[in-house]
């Protein structure tokens, strides 16, 4: 398997340091170690794979990274998959001052922000069945909510406010916001109602360059395959 290309955002980018993505660009998992690379500011290559992984690259994966599965950061002789064990590493091995910070430096903040992420990936299963991220970075869906997704939705918008009233007047930018911003997107590209404070919250993590990257290579996937209306954003 070798890099596609230099990822956009990154300068320099060294052989030794590689994330393995998906070529649908529809991957919460991806999303979430694409936006760690690019806060921290790190210059990196990218290998795009097909789903469902050919056995070639299933089998690379897994012997680099334990797992077969994408997203994997691989950097020198280390190599990772999963999401949080991947911005973690980055958080860890790359800190401040000499690269952004990810995570909050109070550590109750940085607990807070977890627990976010941990829940995010195991929870409000009725909503992300309704909405999904490929109407998240796709065509938004019409279907009305569920009794059980308008439960899950209400449970969103009360943790999100939540955070949000706990958040530091000087915060930074944290890891979690992305993931949180991506599930409140959920309901904003479908036109589901939400709060201004959690929309706008959601907006303006969406508007930051790291998320901008992700989201002109899902565009630009899409142009490629030739899709209707596919068209990358102006970088």
């Amino acid at each position: 398997m070798h890099p596609t290309h230099v990822a956009p955002g990154s300068t320099g980018a060294p052989p030794d340091r590689t994330l393995y993505a998906e070529a649908g660009w529809i991957s919460p998992w991806v999303f979430h170690a694409l936006v760690a690379l690019e806060e921290k500011q790190l210059p990196y290559r990218l290998e795009v794979l097909p789903l469902p992984l050919p056995p070639a690259a299933r089998d690379g994966l897994e012997a680099a990274a334990v797992l077969g599965k994408v997203p994997v950061l691989v950097d020198g002789p280390l190599a990772f998959s999963e999401s949080l064990a991947i911005s973690e590493y980055l958080a860890e091995r790359y800190p401040t001052p000499d690269h952004p910070r990810i995570f909050p430096a109070d550590l109750g903040h940085r607990a807070r922000a977890r627990q976010v992420m941990s829940w995010l990936r195991t929870d409000l299963h009725a909503l992300r069945e309704a909405r999904p991220t490929t109407a998240v970075f796709g065509p938004p869906v019409a279907t009305p909510l569920s009794p059980a997704a308008m439960a899950d939705a209400s449970t969103l918008i009360r943790v999100a406010q939540r955070v949000l009233a706990e958040r530091p007047a000087d915060a930074g930018f944290c890891i979690a916001d992305a993931d949180l911003a991506l599930a409140v997107m959920r309901l904003v590209r479908s036109g589901d109602p939400v709060p201004a404070d959690v929309r706008g919250f959601a907006e303006a993590v969406w508007a930051r360059p790291s998320v901008q990257v992700f989201l002109r290579l899902r565009a630009q996937a899409e142009a490629a395959a030739g899709r209707p209306g596919s068209t990358a954003p102006p970088g």
